[in-house]
């Protein structure tokens, strides 16, 4: 009996599951069976793998604590591909609970009039947040106006609006998100209002037992409203401020920031917060309530660096011998020895506001040595002693910092293009005044009596020896900081761990053995890159304050041997000529430093310094009158007897020159232009009657200019013309060669006496019958100036191929934005690489380029001085059958 007895118990308890498996009978059981799965099969499990995911990538996150945190921290696009796997598995469970277990079935959601499992719209918006996660907003809004749609009247239609907003906040649809911030302000506003406020209190979570009891009630949707749900009070408040910092409205963000602060409940949520707020209120200039929420913060449970950076953040703001003795105890913790930069960086800004600049440069120095892996905090320290040095006018200083910084950081670095602009700016000047210093000096030392030389020159070599070995001492110091953090850094572990990671000694011979190899290569990315500035080092050893030596541009390993006396005193001047050569180099060297300061710096005084520099030389060039007229200029409107002593000097040394020409008449530059245009017309005019071959008139008019218009700027190419006239007219081409002689003599290292020289070799080669030919080798080349053209930029030996594709790139996007141009690299004759930027419409508008290519040094720096050639793509065609490029640079100098 007691058998048939449990026998029946059985089967009634599979029958009852049988039909309870029906989604479609609306009776206690069957919501009891479907709530159960969907609560828990679904919506739990859905997400404890979100959670779990979210907990795993904010565990191992490095944030940038140098700019504005965001208010949550989610994964990337590239980071989120890691965690594809779990969400999907999360969408999956979800998707499958809701298909099953829906009460009715959803197959046809549109007509339904209700659903009876209360748990199924917490499925909805489990989906809807895990395709937010994975970055698919647009599915997730899906999901999110689904429950908008079907469950109006339930307190997951509020969470649902919630998500919605953050969800149009990421897809930019601000107005849509700040509509639906609007109704839960609503629903915020008649919760606050509601006579029944604390029945609601009691009502608003759905509990386990509250929804078994009532299910066959609420089931259904109710007439009344629902009321908006206190526990998404946090989250409300931080997606206004989200949104309000969308829209650069900082004092809102704070007020609801704030607000959130007093509906958190997880430590880490308060935490997080009260950082924000601190940079909010730094942002602001409240400094007082910034150092409030920092220290605030670290009361909770927050990421150690998080913690750190509060903690130095405050540090910065409230200063004073306290705050940096604390500072000071964390420079001697070694947890904190990869935090070093920073701390040094934290006491520099304190003793900047304390306006010890001294001592900032000091610790900023100190900072940018330390800096092993944070790149962005050893970029920070650069370009802040940069600022300091472009304030105190010490702009050679100020290059090399600015320079440190643009080659250490990457591009996502804040102002990064001002800074690399300055110490492109700069550039040319450290090169003028360290030039001339140099020169200046290895004059003064060539002039010293062989005892006196030799003495100074082994005190140059004591001093380069010192220095190596005081910044040998630094880098061995470097080297045991990094293998003292590795050693707390594998106590931190417990002593778990193995191998030669764990050995300080063999890190730190690695270390060593690397530097003999390498140098004393900076920590950094992009380590390759040959766009770095290069400055000239004077010979004295004078060195700047550049701890690492950055900007020095050590690739290739140390010689064993240091410098002697004897290779020393090889560079320096020894004849006349040596001298000559050396202070042309001098007073080119002050007069471009001068005009720099002049034009570019605005630095009136140290102009005038580098130009009374070039006339107290007392070396004769054309750099003395060029000098005097600028100072002239200068002091016209504020010193009118200084004026008059430089208007003298040039009235008395250069009379007939065109400075001169101006003090007498001050329109003497406006009537030279026209004048000037008036000769290029002219002479535009002669070369077209060439081109028809009339060439008496050309003849007649070439030796007019040659003989009478000396002055005529157009003089060399009249000279040319008349040449090659001659040679068509004339069998015996041997009556040129004294006008193609008397052009390279009188015009050495022009165009025009290259070409004459070529037109010389013709002559020599033996050309005898009157044959109109073009002077210069036969060509297999056709000029055709309705051709479409390519540019060709000819790269050096040294040139990086890659860097130098991409700086002629961004030149070319930025200066012919509407250039259809594309820009390729190609090897010819197997050492010379061409970058081919093809095709312009015309041969006007290639020349337009290559005109802007070479006065232009932004991007390109060096590569403004590569050879450059135009050709059509049937000429480019032959040239890289045949590979003579020579021949095509003779034909390119005849038609181009």
């Amino acid at each position: 009996m007691n058998n048939y007895l449990k026998f029946g118990v059985f089967a009634l308890i599979f029958m009852t599951l049988i039909f309870a498996c029906s989604t479609e009978k609306n009776t206690g059981v069957n919501r009891a069976f479907h709530y159960v799965n969907a609560r828990y099969n679904g919506h739990f499990n859905a997400n404890e793998l979100i959670t779990v995911s979210l907990t795993a990538y904010r565990a191992n996150l490095n944030e940038d604590y140098y700019s504005l945190l965001p208010l949550e921290a989610v994964p990337n696009e590239q980071e989120i591909e890691a965690f594809y796997s779990p969400i999907d598995t999360a969408i999956s469970k979800v998707k499958r609970v809701i298909t099953d277990h829906s009460m009715p079935s959803n197959d046809k959601p549109a007509k339904k009039n209700a659903e009876h499992n209360n748990y199924i719209d917490e499925n909805w918006i489990t989906v809807g947040k895990a395709y937010y996660y994975r970055r698919d907003y647009e599915t997730a809004l899906k999901s999110f106006k689904f429950i908008n749609k079907y469950f109006s009247n339930d307190p997951s239609n509020f969470v649902g609006e919630l998500w919605m907003a953050k969800t149009n906040i990421r897809l930019g649809n601000y107005t849509d998100a700040k509509l639906s911030l609007d109704k839960l302000d609503k629903a915020v506003e008649n919760l606050k209002n509601s006579e029944s406020a604390k029945q609601v209190k009691t009502k608003e979570k759905k509990s386990k037992a509250a929804k078994l009891n009532n299910a066959g009630n609420s089931s259904k949707k109710s007439d009344k409203p629902a009321k908006f749900p206190k526990k998404i009070k946090f989250e409300f408040e931080r997606t206004k401020a989200d949104l309000a910092l969308v829209n650069k409205d900082k004092t809102k963000a704070i007020e609801y920031l704030e607000n959130a602060l007093k509906e958190a409940k997880k430590s880490e949520d308060k935490g997080r917060v009260n950082f924000i707020l601190g940079q909010l209120y730094e942002g602001e200039g409240n400094f007082s309530n910034a150092i409030e929420k920092y220290r605030k913060s670290r009361k909770y449970k927050i990421p150690y660096q998080m913690s750190f950076n509060a903690q130095l953040k405050a540090s910065i703001l409230e200063g004073g011998p306290k705050i940096k003795k604390e500072l000071n105890k964390l420079l001697r913790d070694a947890k904190n020895a990869e935090f070093k930069d920073q701390i040094y960086y934290t006491l520099a800004m304190i003793e900047l506001r304390e306006n010890n600049e001294e001592k900032a440069m000091e610790q900023l120095t100190n900072s940018a040595f330390y800096s092993t892996t944070n790149v962005r905090q050893k970029g920070m320290a650069y370009e802040k002693m940069g600022d300091l040095r472009y304030a105190k006018r010490d702009y050679i200083k100020a290059q090399k910092y600015y320079d440190s910084c643009g080659v250490t950081v990457d591009d996502t670095y804040p102002n990064i293009k001002e800074i690399r602009s300055k110490a492109e700016k700069l550039a040319d000047l450290v090169v003028a005044v360290e030039t001339a210093q140099y020169e200046d000096s290895v004059q003064r030392i060539a002039k010293m009596d062989p005892a006196e030389q030799e003495a100074f020159l082994k005190n140059v070599i004591k001093k380069q020896e010192e220095e190596a070995q005081a910044k040998a001492q630094r880098d061995a110091q470097k080297l045991r900081e990094l293998a003292k953090n590795n050693s707390a850094f594998q106590q931190d572990l417990g002593g778990k761990g193995g191998g030669y990671w764990s050995n300080s000694n063999s890190v730190t011979e690695g270390a060593v053995e690397f530097q003999k190899t390498w140098g004393q290569r900076t920590n950094e990315d992009h380590w390759r890159r040959s766009e770095k500035t290069i400055v000239m080092q004077n010979t004295t050893g004078e060195g700047g304050e550049n701890p690492e030596g950055e900007g020095e541009g050590t690739a290739t390993p140390e010689k064993p041997s240091g410098p002697t006396v004897e290779s020393l005193a090889e560079g320096l001047p020894k004849s006349e000529e040596d001298f000559k050569k050396s202070n042309e180099r001098l007073v080119k060297s002050l007069y471009d430093a001068g005009i720099i300061y002049k034009e570019q710096l605005k630095e009136p005084d140290l102009a005038k310094t580098q130009f009374f520099g070039v006339l107290d030389r007392k070396y004769e060039s054309d750099y003395n009158l060029m000098s005097a007229f600028q100072l002239y200029k200068m002091f016209e409107s504020t010193d009118a007897s200084q004026a008059a002593a430089q208007k003298d000097y040039i009235l008395n040394y250069y009379p007939n020159s065109d400075y001169a020409n101006y003090l007498r008449d001050p329109d003497f530059f406006i009537k030279k232009k026209e004048r000037d245009a008036l000769a290029e017309q002219e002479y535009v005019t002669v070369l077209q009657r060439y081109n028809r071959k009339v060439y008496y008139p050309v003849i007649s008019r070439a030796e007019s200019v040659m003989e009478t218009e000396p002055d005529n700027q157009y003089r060399a190419k009249y000279m040319l013309l008349l040449a090659m006239s001659k040679g068509q007219i004339t069998e015996n081409k041997q009556e040129l060669l004294p006008i193609l002689e008397r052009i390279i003599a009188e015009y050495p290292g022009s165009e025009e006496a290259g070409r004459a020289s070529g037109m010389m070799d013709v002559i020599i080669n033996g050309y005898s019958k009157n044959e109109e030919v073009v002077f210069g080798n036969k060509t297999i080349y056709t000029y055709d100036d309705k051709a479409s053209q390519v540019v060709l930029i000819l790269l050096g030996e040294k040139d990086n191929i890659d860097l130098s594709k991409s700086k002629i790139s961004d030149f070319t996007r930025e200066f012919f934005p509407k250039s259809k141009a594309k820009i390729t690299t190609n090897l010819f004759g197997g050492n010379q690489t061409i970058v081919m930027v093809a095709e312009f419409q015309n041969e006007a508008e290639a020349k337009e380029y290559v005109r802007t290519y070479k006065k232009t040094r932004k991007y390109l720096l060096d590569l403004q001085n590569a050879k450059t050639l135009i050709i059509t793509p049937k000429n480019l065609k032959l040239l890289f059958e045949t590979k003579e490029l020579k021949q095509y640079e003779s034909f390119y100098q005849e038609y181009y």
